[in-house]
């Protein structure tokens, strides 16, 4: 979790399902998500490296102040803090519309503020909600599910409310988990 917003902000949530008096959030189709995680993951590296060699570039121009080769060293690290930057809103953008495309099934998207350094992260979806429990056709989010957003690394939904469990897996933890395999092997079983 990062410190901006501390919620998840935008939306639009369910209007009709309230858990602890909040809007329950919708998480995008799973059928959407490998191809959401892959284009971040790549994103992800991308920008690191470019982030990196800036850095390099950044120090080594420093490290150059006052000697012959100090404007070449400037320039380059000038290029490289610009290439760095432009791959950032580049990828902000393209990334933001497949959010935006994944997001127009009707899930929610929280509207990250969150600086990478510049820009902020960008908009962001649940990408692991609920495989069993559906709000207006989208998977239940829960806490402890993921959030990808445009630019930036995933992040984990780290408030909910603790005494509703929905779903299989995510909050359910081992309860959760061994009604999944319950309903799996077609046993009967009765929850107390």
């Amino acid at each position: 979790m990062h410190p901006l917003p501390p919620v998840l902000t935008g939306g639009p949530p369910a209007p009709n399902v309230l858990i602890g008096y909040l809007m329950a959030w919708k998480g995008i189709p799973l059928a959407a998500a490998p191809g959401i995680m892959a284009a971040s993951a790549a994103t992800e590296a991308t920008l690191q490296a470019l982030e990196t060699a800036a850095k390099v570039a950044e120090a080594a121009a420093a490290a150059a102040a006052g000697t012959p080769g100090a404007p070449a060293a400037a320039a380059a690290a000038t290029a490289a803090r610009l290439a760095a930057e432009t791959a950032k809103a580049t990828s902000a953008a393209t990334n933001g519309a497949s959010i935006a495309a994944a997001a127009a099934s009707g899930a929610s998207m929280h509207a990250c503020a969150q600086p990478w350094p510049i820009p902020p992260h960008g908009p962001g979806v649940v990408i692991n909600g609920s495989p069993t429990v559906m709000i207006g056709n989208c998977p239940a989010c829960r806490m402890g599910d993921t959030i990808i957003e445009a630019i930036g690394p995933p992040n984990t939904i780290m408030m909910g409310c603790t005494t509703v469990i929905i779903g299989d897996t995510g909050m359910g933890g081992t309860q959760g988990a061994a009604l999944s395999a319950a309903a799996a092997s077609g046993a009967a079983c009765v929850e107390t």
